[in-house]
C-alpha cells in the first residue's frame, strides 16, 4: 500500500462518511481509486483532496479526460506520478498547483 494513499474505509471514517457513498463517488467518476486485490478493494491518492477533505474540482475533469481517452484508473495513476519534464514536479502536482489544463493535454498526448 502506498503512504499518500487511502483505503476505502480509511477515507470513509475521516470523512464521516458511508463507504457505500465513498464507492458511489468512484464509479461516478468524481474520485479517482486504483483497485488492488484484486479489484475488490481500491486506494483513493491522497493528493486529490484538499486539507478538508474534499476533492478538488479538477478530479472530475481529468477522470473524465482519462475515460475519453480509455486510460484505466490504474494507468491514470501511473501518468499523474510521472514527472512533467526532466526532474519536474510529478504530474498530479501540477493539477493541485490548478494547472488542469496541461496535465490533461499531456494525457490526451501520452494516450
Amino acid at each position: 500500500m502506498r503512504n499518500d494513499s487511502f483505503t476505502t474505509s480509511w477515507l470513509a471514517a475521516r470523512l464521516g462518511a458511508d463507504p457505500a457513498w465513498i464507492d458511489a463517488c468512484r464509479r461516478a467518476g468524481e474520485l479517482l481509486a486504483v483497485p488492488i486485490d484484486g479489484g475488490r478493494e481500491h486506494l483513493f491518492p491522497a493528493w486529490q483532496f484538499d486539507a478538508d477533505g474534499n476533492p478538488l474540482p479538477a478530479v472530475e475533469r481529468l477522470l473524465a479526460a482519462a475515460r475519453s481517452a480509455r486510460m484505466d484508473p490504474t494507468a491514470l495513476d501511473a501518468f499523474l506520478n510521472r514527472r512533467a519534464g526532466t526532474g519536474g514536479p510529478r504530474m498530479w502536482e501540477l493539477v493541485r498547483d490548478g494547472r488542469e489544463d496541461f496535465v490533461i493535454a499531456s494525457l490526451r498526448s501520452a494516450a
